[in-house]
């Protein structure tokens, strides 16, 4: 981070032409962690007798195309939730083969274009498999299955395995699943799983659980399947306590379980994992400025241009962000409450955060804001959503305009 906040000194004056607030993403980072998640699978893989393992990008964590051209670039293959996602990920040089359009509660338009789309399809419910076998019988779907076992992740709202969630398809249901899939000869070509979002090295062993339970499922119920899709939720730490999550350790403990697996259900030809929030986050850093400062009811209040509607996170997660100063100061250092532009209560970044005593006018950086930043803003109470740009060594480029009036209100109906 102390590279990125280099760069992004150096390169002030150019930044300010777009305006505040601003993401800036630093592709260095961007592709380095690409590359560990490259080093990642081959070590995977080397254990696994000639058994593919391949890394798909999850473009809900930042779907820009920039990042995601960035990912094509470094060889990694990639999801898709949305038709938009779907288009940009073909716009971005993926053909059918590299993408998997894991959905969750289409309707028939929808899955009328995946199976036009030729994309391959994972399908988390009975009803929605229902539905798509009554339009596009003897085709190939893959299904998300739910381990019923504690999912992991840093809220309750990003848990997406467990009893009480509305993923996947329960153990006690296979068996209705699998009358459908025979009442319109589809083939499930692949299982999903997928437990949560942000796990560091903690949980671990709790990955693994999960990971086993699922495979065991798959024995249990299902016959010749070819792709076992093992879903993302790899962390990074977003406080300074915590420490990267070890890849390697990570590895380690699940070639012993994928090895095991493999020993039992030979028809597997290929490990996938969906990774987002690993890719692009610690690569962005949310620049904004303070607008005002004030100190109410024994509080110090540190407000800025960085409201709600940029970045969701800290209101709807209670999530933490690292927050800084760009320049230090030579002044009094305060525990504040640091908070946007909306009118809103809980429209806070960092509550008891420790910082020099700002002035209005100074820029505030929100570290760890490349994942579930842009890609969660809103134009709520009419806020311009900002632009986005990229550092490379050489150049920045632009890579999203920030939102205009015009923009914004072309769709309305007066």
């Amino acid at each position: 981070m102390k590279e990125t906040i280099q760069k992004i000194r150096d390169n002030l004056q150019s930044l300010r032409q777009y305006g505040s607030p601003l993401y800036v993403y630093d592709y260095d980072v961007l592709r380095n962690r690409c590359d560990q998640l490259n080093d990642f699978k081959k070590d995977l893989e080397k254990d696994l007798n000639g058994i593919k393992v391949n890394i798909h990008y999850s473009p809900k964590a930042n779907g820009n195309p920039a990042i995601v051209k960035a990912v094509k670039e470094a060889g990694l293959l990639i999801d898709a939730m949305s038709p938009l996602e779907l288009f940009i990920d073909k716009k971005c040089g993926f053909n059918n083969s590299e993408i998997v359009y894991v959905c969750n509660n289409v309707d028939e338009d929808e899955m009328k274009m995946i199976f036009e789309s030729g994309t391959l399809v994972c399908l988390d419910s009975i009803s929605q498999v229902e539905t798509w076998g009554k339009n596009f019988p003897k085709t190939n779907i893959m299904v998300r299955i739910n381990p019923g076992v504690g999912g992991i992740g840093h809220s309750e709202k990003v848990v997406t395995a467990g009893k009480v969630n509305k993923f996947g398809i329960c153990e006690n249901n296979i068996p209705e699943l699998l009358e459908i899939v025979k009442k319109y000869d589809l083939k499930i070509l692949g299982v999903h799983q997928h437990l949560g979002s942000l796990f560091l090295d903690d949980k671990v062993e709790d990955y693994i659980s999960g990971i086993r339970a699922g495979l065991e499922i798959t024995k249990k119920h299902f016959k010749d399947v070819q792709i076992i899709d093992l879903g993302g939720g790899f962390g990074v730490p977003y406080k300074k306590s915590e420490k990267p999550l070890d890849l390697e350790n990570v590895a380690s403990k699940l070639k012993n379980e994928l090895v095991k697996f493999l020993n039992d259900y030979p028809s597997v030809k290929e490990f996938k994992f969906e990774v987002g929030r690993f890719i692009p986050c610690e690569a962005g850093v949310l620049v904004g400025k303070v607008n005002a400062i004030k100190h109410e009811n024994g509080t110090n209040w540190i407000c800025t241009d960085i409201g709600m509607n940029e970045l969701v996170r800290p209101s709807m997660y209670d999530a933490y962000h690292e927050i800084s100063l760009l320049d230090e100061k030579d002044t009094e250092e305060i525990t504040a409450n640091i908070c946007g532009n909306v009118c809103e209560g809980g429209d806070i970044l960092g509550k008891d955060r420790k910082l020099k005593t700002p002035s209005v006018g100074d820029l505030i950086l929100v570290h760890n804001a490349g994942a579930y930043g842009y890609s969660m803003a809103s134009n709520y109470t009419g806020r311009p959503r900002p632009a986005e740009v990229m550092l490379y060594d050489d150049r920045i480029e632009l890579i999203r305009k920030r939102d205009t009036l015009t923009y914004m209100e072309e769709n309305l109906v007066w």
